[in-house]
């Protein structure tokens, strides 16, 4: 999202999921702060509870993002950073909470510094005040074990320095430069390891990391999980920690480690953390987590055969080579692509999305004038940068406001499925009333969830269609597309192994022919349209 940058702004981003007492303490730490000129961002992480409606009323200044999605810290800071609009970005764990002068006094060493990029204050434990939890952390890139700075030691002003650090963790602040310069986290680690990760990449890019001690915050740090002592110290508290405890680490020393100090951690020192923690989670009875522990293992392995292999990057470069063979494949089995009007000079594009279906329409038809609506502004700044359309319009569907027949062609894809039966049934009425030759509209076959994506609140599914409704208004229809291929829960998104992927989407590309043939064959999505000269 292409937000628009204040010097002095401080975007505050917290990722939360099912914490709401911590968060309700954490937002009333930094709302305390004395540096005022803030933006608190809370990204609800798929929370079982939807936290806006309670979090609003206390906290009318916040702003919520919800994913419906658990995006883990790496994916939910990468949302957050969408948002952002401060020249400076604060990230913080939802069960810390950070003391009034903690901002200014990071922000006193951060813009003070060219050459500093990140810093973090002071962690105590928030049960014992004066007992620090760490100040940053150092990495052996050998074993790959992590040290916490200062941990477990009660502060008796041994640490009053500001001193340079190998990695952050729990709470730091950034400057904008960095995010520009290296990207945001890295969505393959999910939780943990993405902000060691981080802080690597940001110090092999020149930036340097500095501990500031007058900023003082507290943190819950570790997590009892009531099961056993043992998992505990091992931090695997559920089967998913135990899976990407396993797996990140693999994939951090792939990414960090010099090559010789990789071959030496995973032939000698993987296998002994194998069998010493596969004999400590066995003796819980966990073979729950043993199970995942060991599929962590294998992933972090396949992560390791993947990175910088050259037939995989061969295969990666055939792929985008191949890239207008694909879009012509798409263009053949696109249905609005299939129906439209080949005459179709001008064309209203309602709730344009990222614009594929506008992107296949371009490769088949010459057309001289196009509009896309849509509200949410990442889709429109997005589509703007492609140069997609000739006009774009930030606004709801519902209102659109066109003279009689000012298009050829009026389109919605996957729209009216996020709205109200009544209000798509209105909308469709706008749609023909602002057509000259056909209007065309897709959606999906029936009712079935479908989740937020992108951060886009309005991709929740809330009414389901079936042709007959559309049919009886005039409208011609087929239905294509297989649930198992393409569904939420299909196999195109729950198949990893990319080229499997491809094969999934040539199974349905040659399917299409059978869509329009046989009416019964496709159960994911239908077309209707409708020529407005007849």
């Amino acid at each position: 999202m292409a937000a628009k940058v204040s010097r002095e702004l401080i975007s505050v981003v917290v990722v939360t999921k099912d914490r709401r007492s911590d968060l309700i303490n954490c937002i009333q730490s930094i709302n305390s702060s004395v540096y005022k000129l803030l933006e608190v961002i809370v990204i609800d992480n798929a929370s079982d509870e939807p936290i806006t409606p309670w979090f609003k009323k206390m906290f009318p200044k916040t702003i919520i993002i919800r994913s419906d999605k658990n995006l883990g810290a790496a994916g939910g800071r990468n949302l957050g950073l969408q948002y952002a609009k401060g020249n400076y970005l604060l990230f913080i764990d939802d069960d810390a909470e950070v003391d009034s002068r903690m901002i200014e006094e990071l922000l006193k060493v951060l813009s003070s510094k060219k050459e500093v990029g990140l810093v973090q204050p002071k962690i105590y434990d928030s049960k014992m005040r004066n007992v620090l939890q760490g100040l940053g952390c150092d990495v052996n890139l050998l074993t790959g074990r992590v040290s916490a700075i200062g941990i477990r030691e009660e502060d008796k002003g041994q640490y009053e320095t500001v001193i340079e650090l190998q990695s952050i963790g729990c709470i730091w602040m950034i400057e904008r430069e960095v995010i520009d310069k290296i990207g945001g986290y890295d969505d393959e680690y999910f939780i943990p390891w993405e902000d060691t990760d981080f802080s690597f990449r940001a110090r092999k890019a020149g930036f340097n990391i500095l501990f500031v001690p007058k900023a003082k915050a507290w943190h819950k740090g570790i997590k009892s999980t009531f099961v056993n002592p043992i998992i505990d110290y091992l931090g695997i508290r559920s089967e998913d920690r135990a899976y990407r405890i396993s797996r990140n680490k693999i994939i951090f020393m792939r990414k960090n480690a010099p090559f010789l100090n990789f071959l030496f951690f995973i032939f000698v020192i993987t296998p002994l953390y194998l069998i010493i923690h596969s004999l400590l989670i066995l003796s819980t009875g966990r073979i729950d987590l043993l199970r995942k522990y060991w599929l962590g293992f294998w992933s972090g392995i396949w992560y390791v055969v993947k990175y910088n292999n050259p037939l995989i990057k061969a295969y990666e470069a055939t792929d985008r080579n191949l890239g207008d063979i694909k879009y012509k494949m798409m263009v053949l089995t696109d249905p609005i692509s299939f129906v439209i009007k080949k005459d179709a000079k001008s064309i209203l594009d309602v709730g344009c999305g990222l614009g594929v279906p506008m992107e296949l329409i371009k490769r088949k038809i010459r057309v001289k004038y196009s509009v896309g609506v849509d509200l949410f502004q990442p889709y429109i700044d997005f589509l703007k940068k492609k140069k997609l359309h000739d006009k774009y319009i930030l606004e709801d569907v519902k209102k659109m406001k066109f003279k009689p027949k000012s298009f050829d062609v009026v389109f919605a894809s996957d729209v009216i499925e996020h709205m109200s039966k009544a209000d798509a049934w209105n909308l469709v009425e706008d749609m023909e009333r602002f057509a000259k030759k056909q209007v065309i509209v897709t959606t999906s076959l029936g009712y079935f969830y479908h989740p937020v994506v992108d951060g886009n609140p309005l991709q929740l599914h809330i009414s389901g269609y079936q042709p007959e409704e559309f049919e009886r208004k005039g409208y011609k229809t087929f239905k294509f597309g297989r649930k198992e291929l393409l569904g939420t829960g299909g196999l195109v998104h729950t198949i990893k192994f990319d080229p499997l992927k491809k094969i999934i989407f040539l199974l349905n590309f040659l399917l299409f022919p059978f869509y329009i043939i046989s009416p019964h064959l496709g159960n994911y999505c239908f077309v209707a349209y409708k020529d407005m000269r007849e």
